[in-house]
C-alpha cells in the first residue's frame, strides 16, 4: 500500500474537492472568432472553418439535392447535382466540395442554380 505524507494527503484532498467543485460548473465555450458567418438565402449561419457549403446549408435547414455525396465517403463532386450559386461568383459551385468563406451569400434556389442543376441531369 502506498503511503502519502501528511502534507501530500492534505494536498490530495484539496485537489479532489476543487476538482469536484469545478466539474459541476464547467460549460464548453467556443470562441466566436473561430466561427465563419455566411448567409444561406439571406439567413445568417455561423459555422466552423472548413465546413462545406452543403453542411452550412443543412445547418440553415435547407436541403441541397445530391447523388454522389455521403458524409462518410471522400468527396467526389462528380454528379454536379449539388450546384449552388455564390453571389458574385462567375459560375455555380459544387456545394459538397467547396469550403465556405467568410461573408459568402449562398443562393440555393436562384434561376442560375436551378438551370445548372437541370443541365447536370439532362442527357444531350
Amino acid at each position: 500500500m502506498l503511503r502519502l505524507p501528511t502534507v501530500g494527503r492534505a494536498l490530495a484532498g484539496a485537489a479532489k474537492s476543487s476538482l469536484a467543485a469545478s466539474s459541476t460548473v464547467r460549460t464548453p465555450v467556443r470562441a466566436a472568432s473561430n466561427m465563419v458567418e455566411v448567409f444561406v438565402d439571406g439567413k445568417p449561419v455561423e459555422v466552423e472553418p472548413g465546413t462545406t457549403v452543403l453542411q452550412a446549408c443543412e445547418k440553415a435547414g435547407i436541403q441541397i439535392p445530391r447523388f454522389c455525396y455521403h458524409e462518410r465517403l471522400s468527396v467526389a463532386g462528380n454528379c454536379r447535382m449539388c450546384l449552388v450559386e455564390i453571389e458574385k461568383a462567375p459560375k455555380p459551385v459544387a456545394a459538397c466540395a467547396m469550403p465556405v468563406m467568410k461573408g459568402w451569400n449562398i443562393l440555393t434556389n436562384s434561376e442560375k442554380t436551378r438551370k445548372a442543376r437541370e443541365e447536370s441531369v439532362t442527357c444531350r
